[in-house]
């Protein structure tokens, strides 16, 4: 109950700050790109693009949510709340991917209209992105103003797409699969179809990256809460 209020309140903060209407302005600005796009390089484009803006937005709105809680006082009363650190970083997870899982969809739907694997997309762009925003999640945790977020974030968030990238045009070694962009960038490639069915292997690395940094996130974001003042009592 508790994680649905706070899950409730991201989104409806969201919406009031236009990150609905933002993205549903850039998917349309992406649909119009890929219907001028050569037939032979549209579903590599539209891979690439729901890649590196739809399912890591949440790595970058995340950044600007945490430092503007730090400057409003918000994670000082940290310690009077009764939500749990993990409800907290999961409700900020949850509702961004939301946004990223819609962009991603409808990018698909009206891009590619003769394509049918809704279901794939949805699913893996909502655990990419969740595993995205986390990072950003953990970085911003350690950042003081915007500029500095960016400098922090952006070695991983490099990191995440450049092999990815270098795989969909056909450069690929094997430790790129281990890296969540990768994995991430083959299912919607399975979705796009641009390659054959994923193999569970994608399924196991997205599913161990998530674990991963969830447990990393638990123990960072608490210790950065008191930090600002916001020691349990």
């Amino acid at each position: 109950m508790r994680f649905l209020s706070a899950l409730i309140n991201d989104i409806r903060y969201q919406i009031r700050y236009g990150f609905y209407f933002l993205y549903a302005f850039i998917s349309a600005v992406y649909i119009a790109v890929l219907f001028v796009c050569p037939d032979k390089y549209k579903r590599i484009a539209a891979s690439i693009i729901i890649l590196t803006d739809p399912s890591m937005l949440g790595m970058f709105f995340i950044g600007g949510i945490w430092l503007l809680e730090k400057r409003e006082g918000l994670h000082e009363f940290w310690g009077i709340s009764p939500l749990r650190p993990l409800e907290y970083i999961l409700s900020k997870a949850v509702s961004l991917s939301i946004i990223s899982t819609l962009s991603a969809t409808l990018i698909h739907i009206l891009g590619f209209q003769e394509t049918k694997n809704y279901m794939l997309l949805s699913v893996s762009v909502f655990i990419g992105s969740m595993i995205f925003t986390i990072i950003g999640l953990i970085m911003t945790s350690y950042a003081n103003s915007v500029n500095q977020y960016m400098l922090i974030v952006t070695p991983p968030a490099i990191l995440l797409t450049i092999p990815s990238i270098l795989t969909a045009f056909g450069i690929s070694y094997p430790f790129f699969d281990v890296l969540p962009g990768t994995a991430l960038w083959r299912m919607i490639a399975c979705s796009l179809d641009i390659s054959d069915k994923p193999s569970i292997w994608l399924w196991i690395v997205l599913a161990l990256w998530l674990g991963m940094i969830l447990y990393l996130a638990n123990k960072r974001i608490p210790a950065a809460m008191r930090v600002e003042g916001g020691e349990r009592v």
